[in-house]
């Protein structure tokens, strides 16, 4: 094997030896001669002493066509085999002016620059002397590729950052900013609306990074950049350190107001909630442009601050207090009054306020406020007062709610009760006269002024709430102070056309004495078909009227003409009544209906009625009985009659009348009628079988005959 082994060594030896030779007759030779020696010499290049042989070739030869090809060749190689690159970099740079070896040399040269400092150096300053875009491109592509960089490379790539190509560019960058060798002044020039989409993220990322806040180029790119997420991210870089100056405040402020991106707005919009600081200079700048701002918007966005800031509150007070739109004081007035309740001093203010305010919206916003916070003493119960009488609905409601917060005790009883009249302006909140209403209904005793509010109130009120309490009311003042609080006219339309009798029940019997014709008309119209409900609501029946008229004597036709419809139509099963309605007529005997009305009762439905009742109204003469006899042809007819008869059995026309009964024809045909007869007899003391032949004599001829 050794011995192989030598062979091919000695065999290697001589051909290095020849090629050796052969590559010394190349400068003896001309053009031709020496394409053919060195052809032969090309397969022998991988042998380092070859090699060097080539490269020192390379450095005498004169023709470029020829040398160019001479480097081709040893390039194809790899170069593996020299052991010293600088004699081939610095043959490399001396050919770089030829045109023909230029394309051969950049790749090589830029493969050795990698690892050789000197070849990178010499790459940089060829690529700085170059003016054609491609060759410069792949130089660059070489230059860019260690990680590392040195610090003639980074002034190298600062120098060219801005003449590469948008690729070359983002690389380049990219390298510095990793290596963070970026001053703020580039970066600054690198925030800009020309610069790449890329460029300006990656820069505005390294920015974060590092908390850098190139002021001066985020507004700038702020204000004129056309990509919402770059717009977004510089709200969000100036934020970073907080919102310390008006140059800033002005520029979030016209992002949150001006920008067309509703994002961008929100972004600006949380800035104001975390990273604005108010500063005395902010402040004054915010008002002033609250003073001339077309929307509320900025306000809204301060409003948080104020429950912290003190300064805030103040200068926002102070410029309320100045000549400003009524819709900028109102919305001031609004949100500092809900500060109150935790700072009373301002408290003071408002109520100082309310009383130099001018407009009326304004005040009404300032009551508004003052009415949320209720004081430990009774020091604005006037200022509540005050209010009430304000020809302002908004004012008047603002009063109302102070009224309500005052506690119900015996020393406020005379203010809460001076607030009733307010309670007749109908188009004020339902909801706070209520209330209103409410409390004042609660006061033990009330005034003769204040009850004549409620008794205007349940005039016109259309509310039925409201009238309720008008209602409960009315009745208390009639309890405690009798008939005086009576509006018999108000009564009066309540049943007659409101048919409502609320309030009305008891107190009617009770005062009837006092207005006799009022009551009357009251309780007539309470027996109209459409207040039957609400009687009955009431607990009252027409039966209890009738009774109540009849014992005063004051039972008049029209009564008696309703008592006496009832008892002939009212629907059977209410027979219970009809002994009521009865004596309800009693009363009444004048009535000129009457008469044939009962005899109608008698035949109708006299079975249903108490006949020794009807016999006590009716009071009929033994004539006018037998005339009604006389007009009966039927059996059922003269039933009722019978019955009649029965029952009063003690009236001294009976016989008579029974007798004249008896002589009907038809009354012994009829079982129903002869049982009638036999009971009407029985309860006259009369034997009907007597009755019944004399009756028979009187009317023929005897046996005998």
């Amino acid at each position: 094997m050794s011995k192989i082994t030598d062979e091919i060594r000695e065999r290697r030896t001589a051909h290095t030896s020849q090629t050796l030779m052969m590559l010394d007759m190349v400068p003896l030779s001309d053009t031709d001669t020496k394409y053919s020696l060195l052809s032969g010499a090309t397969r022998y290049l991988h042998d380092p002493a070859i090699a060097e042989k080539w490269l020192s070739l390379i450095a005498t030869e004169t023709d470029t066509t020829l040398k160019a090809d001479m480097i081709r060749q040893l390039a194809a190689t790899g170069l593996r085999q020299l052991n010293n690159t600088t004699a081939l970099i610095d043959i490399m740079i001396a050919s770089l002016a030829q045109d023909e070896s230029r394309d051969l040399i950049l790749p090589i040269l830029g493969r050795l620059s990698i690892k050789d400092q000197t070849a990178r150096q010499h790459l940089i300053e060829f690529y700085k002397q170059q003016e054609n875009a491609d060759t410069c491109r792949i130089i660059l592509s070489w230059l860019l590729i260690p990680v590392d960089a040195s610090p003639e490379d980074i002034t190298f790539y600062k120098e060219i950052m801005h003449q590469a190509a948008e690729t070359d560019k983002l690389v380049i960058v990219n390298r510095l900013l990793l290596q963070d060798t970026l001053d703020i002044a580039t970066i600054a020039s690198l925030l800009t609306p020309d610069e790449p989409i890329a460029i300006r993220e990656m820069v505005l990322r390294f920015c974060f990074d590092r908390s850098f806040v190139p002021v001066a180029a985020l507004l700038a790119l702020l204000k004129t950049d056309t990509n919402p997420f770059i717009r977004i991210w510089c709200i969000q870089l100036l934020a970073v350190h907080g919102i310390e100056s008006t140059e800033l405040t002005d520029a979030i402020l016209h992002a949150y107001t001006q920008d067309p991106d509703q994002s961008v707005k929100q972004a600006a919009l949380r800035v104001f909630e975390y990273s604005l600081q108010l500063t005395p200079a902010i402040i004054e700048y915010l008002c002033a442009q609250l003073a001339t701002a077309q929307n509320l918007q900025l306000l809204y966005l301060l409003a948080p601050y104020t429950a912290k800031n003190e300064t805030l509150v103040n200068a926002l007070l102070a410029m309320s207090a100045q000549n400003i739109r009524a819709d900028l004081a109102v919305a001031i007035y609004n949100i500092l009054g809900k500060l109150i309740a935790q700072c009373p001093a301002l408290f003071e203010r408002f109520v100082q306020a309310y009383e130099q305010e001018q407009k009326e919206e304004c005040r009404t916003a300032i009551l508004q406020a003052i009415t949320s916070f209720t004081p430990n003493d009774d020091s604005l119960n006037n200022f509540y007062c005050k209010a009430l009488k304000a020809p302002s609905p908004a004012i008047k409601e603002a009063g109302i709610k102070g009224i309500l917060l005052i506690p119900l005790t015996k020393a406020n009883i005379e203010v809460v009760e001076a607030a009733a009249p307010v309670l007749l302006y109908t188009q004020l909140n339902r909801e706070l006269r209520r209330l209103l209403a409410k409390k004042i209904s609660m006061i033990p005793q009330l005034s003769p002024a204040t009850v004549k509010v409620f008794g205007q109130l349940a005039d016109h009120e259309q509310d039925q709430t409201m009238k309720d309490i008008c209602t409960q009311v009315l009745e208390n003042a009639i309890s405690q102070a009798g008939s005086a609080n009576i509006n018999w006219e108000q009564w009066l339309h309540k049943a007659d056309v409101e048919h409502n009798f609320s309030g009305i029940f008891p107190h009617i019997w009770m005062y009837y004495d006092e207005n006799p014709e009022m009551a009357n008309r009251i309780l007539w119209a309470a027996l109209t078909p459409g207040n039957s409900s609400s009687l009955y609501q009431e607990g009252v029946s027409d039966i209890e009227i009738l009774r109540f008229l009849a014992i005063h004597k004051d039972m008049d036709d029209n009564l008696s003409r309703y008592a006496l419809t009832q008892v002939l139509t009212i629907d059977l099963g209410n027979e219970s009544k009809f002994n009521h309605y009865l004596l309800a007529l009693k009363t009444n005997p004048a009535f000129a209906e009457l008469r044939e009305g009962l005899w109608q009762l008698l035949e109708k439905r006299g079975r249903y009625v108490n006949q020794i009742l009807l016999h006590e109204v009716l009071q009929p003469t033994e004539t006018e009985f037998r005339q009604q006899l006389e007009k009966q042809q039927t059996p059922a007819g003269m039933l009722p009659y019978i019955n009649y008869l029965q029952a009063n059995c003690s009236w001294t026309p009976v016989p008579e009348l029974l007798q004249a009964i008896m002589a009907k024809p038809f009354v012994p045909q009829d079982n129903d009628v002869m049982r009638a007869m036999k009971d009407a007899c029985r309860n006259a003391c009369m034997d009907i079988e007597a009755l019944q032949r004399n009756t028979t004599n009187d009317d023929g001829p005897g046996f005998a005959d």
